[in-house]
């Protein structure tokens, strides 16, 4: 079967890997003379990264945290208890892509797929994992999807840090900011504008060396994956997680139903399989229009009653208090606790 995939990020590198472990031997395009990754926090967890095909990753872990730290308005915290990892993900992409090679892919740097090549183009299955400004996305498969956009400083700080820290703080962003340790730097970022996050990085006494300076647009809320034998994948399909903004580990687990589809001879149904799994929950569109209209001080009032708790062992009457507190929005604060449910398992 001929399977080309256009784009070497994170969903064209372990789609091509799953593919190859499947029985198939795909192709993989880039438009750049070498692999790079764009903007993200680099935050993954350890799950996430064991169904990863490709190891050992060690080497490209940075940093190692022991719990993710959410911080309140007001200053409480929450924490989950997931080792995680701050990757140096531009290093350990291009050793992915050796191992492509080595498996028997090919790959075909400094190649744009334009209109008319793809015209020209003969393929079995065409998965496109070529980011959210995707022409076929758009044009060939009708994609529409929701943007958001991310800013971030990589930075050289001495700074005290507890976990993986996410702050929840209106003030700022009106999802969250981040402060991700990597190495002897940090990833210093927040979802919103590129003034909110000199503002924050003010208000957290955060001095430092700026190293470099990104932004990204980030997709979510895809409405269409294929077309026929076309396939996206990744930021082309917009199926980053609503609620955290991740993109990598829905990449694993659709490039998992991607390549399952691709063996069983069924890819017609590679749509219908992503849509009906938990990365791309219903509830995430409830979940995240009320997490965004959230005040400072409702976030502080919830902050209070779970200040110093492991949310991912909240005992039932807590869950209950929680959802009387929501009062009027009291099936929204129901469809967030389960998106976030889903959040952690199926996005981090």
């Amino acid at each position: 079967m001929d399977i080309k995939i256009i784009g070497a990020g994170p969903g064209g590198l372990i789609t091509g890997l799953r593919l190859i472990e499947a029985g198939f031997e795909p192709t993989l395009y880039e438009k750049n003379e070498e692999i790079v990754s764009t903007l993200c926090a680099e935050g993954l967890s350890a799950d996430t990264l064991a169904r990863v095909p490709f190891g050992p990753w060690e080497r490209y872990a940075k940093h190692t945290f022991e719990h993710a730290t959410f911080i309140f308005p007001s200053g409480q915290k929450a924490y989950i208890s997931k080792r995680c990892h701050t990757m140096d993900r531009t290093s350990w992409f291009r050793a992915m892509a050796r191992e492509f090679e080595k498996r028997g892919g090919t790959i075909v740097l400094g190649e744009e797929i334009t209109p008319e090549k793809l015209k020209g183009m003969k393929y079995d299955i065409l998965v496109d994992a070529s980011g959210p400004l995707s022409w076929i996305a758009r044009q060939v498969v009708g994609n529409t999807m929701r943007i958001k956009p991310g800013v971030q400083y990589r930075m050289k700080i001495d700074y005290d840090y507890d976990g993986m820290e996410f702050f929840l703080d209106k003030r700022y962003s009106d999802e969250y900011s981040w402060i991700f340790m990597k190495g002897e730097g940090a990833n210093v970022g927040l979802l919103g504008r590129l003034a909110d996050l000199e503002r924050f990085i003010k208000d957290k006494n955060l001095d430092g060396e700026i190293l470099k300076k990104e932004g990204y647009s980030i997709p979510f809320f895809g409405t269409r994956m294929q077309k026929g034998n076309i396939l996206l994948m990744g930021d082309a399909a917009g199926m980053t997680n609503p609620l955290t903004k991740g993109g990598m580990a829905c990449c694993v687990f659709a490039a998992e139903i991607l390549a399952e589809c691709a063996r069983e001879g069924k890819i017609s149904e590679y749509e219908q399989r992503l849509k009906a799994h938990p990365v791309l929950a219903p509830e995430y569109m409830d979940a995240l229009d009320y997490f965004q209209s959230m005040t400072n001080q409702q976030l502080d009032r919830f902050g209070s009653m779970i200040n110093g708790m492991e949310l991912s062992r909240l005992p039932a009457r807590m869950k209950a208090l929680f959802l009387f507190a929501a009062m009027r929005n009291f099936r929204k604060m129901r469809r967030l606790m389960k998106a976030m449910h889903y959040a952690k398992d199926y996005s981090w």
